[in-house]
């Protein structure tokens, strides 16, 4: 495989602390080269430049695209920018990936999968959560049958006070929407990919903003917010910009039988408990993050703890399966495997984004084929 000619759109936290570890180490490895980054905040290209030592930078992305002809574009600007410069990117002859989420509508997803195709491009969405270890191993399990048919899940995803503060997250004019873009796409993503691609029938959803509007000076950790290596060149935060939901609760109905409970926040009074993924099946019930099966043995009541080994070379480190993904993505431009996220499963998760805010703001429950 000829050296790869890599493209960054967008420097901001997800550029500098999941993309740029992989990419510089791939760069060591002469399969890519980061031929130039672009950003709306000059300050932040340039600085993005000289520490991951990239000859160009730009504070307009599409004069990054006509003058660079990258071979490859990550993506990593705020949701509602995605499509645009996922479009662009692609029918400037660069395969693409995109952070999650993809989109935040149906149509404005589909329209990105069909550009894809009509330029004989790839689309990789970022939705890399199904990388982590413990997510393969799940879906392993549910996989071989021992839960049998999966009927409920409860997924959440809990920060006490965990706002990001750097970028725009919490700005709708740029974000669309808050934790539910942010966290809750990973899970909902994964649990999909998991119980064997259900399809998103209706969500009934619930989006409160209580807390981060008041602008109150709580003590908080950046790493705990998900920047986990920190920031670089942040934007000024100005809690009055807050206007996004930073609690987001609801129900959901998949063409399985399954039913999903959900919510997921950046703030709330409630103990931080991170990813929480409950599945439960007519045989047996799994807790992901606690690695426990439960099931009858004969007569009795059982809970196996699960010894899920993870011999992964990039363990433990920052944005892991960003590096995974990359590696995977390397695989599929080469042809040597299928990317393991389709249009399809895709395409549900954007139903549900969309379903949930809509289901929010008209205070009902809203069916996939409204959208």
């Amino acid at each position: 495989m000829k050296k790869l000619r890599v493209a960054v759109i967008g420097t901001g936290m997800i550029a500098n602390a999941a993309h740029f570890p992989i990419l510089n180490i791939l760069r060591e490895e002469g399969l890519v080269e980061v031929v130039g980054v672009a950003d709306i905040r000059e300050e932040a290209a340039r600085e993005t430049a000289l520490r991951h030592n990239v000859p160009k930078y730009y504070v307009d992305p599409q004069q990054l695209l006509d003058e660079l002809s990258p071979d490859f574009v990550a993506v990593c600007t705020p949701n509602v920018h995605h499509k645009e410069w996922t479009i662009k990117a692609l029918k400037a002859g660069a395969h693409v990936a995109c952070e999650k989420p993809l989109a935040v509508t149906l149509k404005d997803a589909e329209e990105m999968w069909d550009t894809a195709k009509a330029v004989g491009k790839h689309l990789f969405p970022c939705q890399c959560m199904r990388w982590r270890n413990y997510m393969q191993q799940s879906k392993k399990l549910v996989e071989s049958g021992e839960l049998g048919a999966p009927y409920f899940a409860d997924v959440e995803f809990i920060r006490r006070y965990g706002i990001p503060s750097w970028g725009m997250f919490h700005m709708k004019e740029h974000n669309h929407g808050g934790p539910f873009c942010d966290l809750g796409v990973h899970l909902l993503d994964s649990l999909l990919w998991i119980c064997g691609d259900p399809k998103v029938v209706s969500v009934s959803g619930s989006a409160y903003r209580k807390l981060g509007c008041k602008g109150e000076d709580v003590l908080i950790s950046i790493a705990e917010s998900g920047a986990y290596d920190g920031t670089f060149t942040p934007r000024p935060y100005d809690y009055r910009e807050f206007n996004v939901e930073e609690f987001s609760t609801g129900f959901m109905r998949l063409d399985s039988g399954m039913s999903v409970n959900f919510k997921f926040s950046w703030a709330i009074n409630l103990p931080t408990t991170n990813l929480d993924m409950v599945i439960c099946g007519d045989k047996g019930g799994l807790s992901v993050n606690n690695e426990m099966l439960y099931k009858n043995v004969g007569n009795f009541q059982a809970e196996t703890k699960m010894k899920w080994f993870d011999n992964g070379k990039y363990k433990g480190v920052p944005f892991e399966q960003h590096r995974y993904m990359y590696r995977h993505i390397l695989d599929v431009l080469e042809g040597k495997a299928e990317y393991l996220i389709t249009r399809a499963q895709n395409l549900e998760v954007t139903k549900a984004i969309e379903c949930f805010y809509r289901s929010a703001e008209l205070g009902r429950e809203v069916t996939a084929a409204e959208l």
